[in-house]
């Protein structure tokens, strides 16, 4: 996967986590024209939204990334780097 498919990737499973601020327009450029790095801590994932986010990786990339090991990446582009690296 590319940089691009896996940013594309996270912001899908920030859409099926009901991840709101996904939907800002400012959000989704930085997430997928821009790379700017976004802090997941400022997403506002509440404990269902990192499940279905987690859920909704694993679904699409076959990878098993639990909501605890999404502590361990405190932003986008840690998260694009992990992927990167697979």
């Amino acid at each position: 996967m590319t940089e691009a498919d896996i940013r594309a990737m996270l912001c899908r499973a920030m859409e099926a986590g009901a991840v709101v601020k996904v939907f800002d327009p400012a959000i989704r450029k930085m997430l997928l024209e821009t790379g700017e790095d976004i802090e997941i801590a400022s997403l506002g994932m509440d404990s269902l939204a990192r499940m279905e986010f987690s859920i909704a990786i694993e679904v699409e990339t076959g990878v098993s990334l639990t909501p605890d090991d999404l502590l361990t990446h405190n932003t986008v582009n840690q998260l694009v780097a992990f992927f990167l690296k697979l």
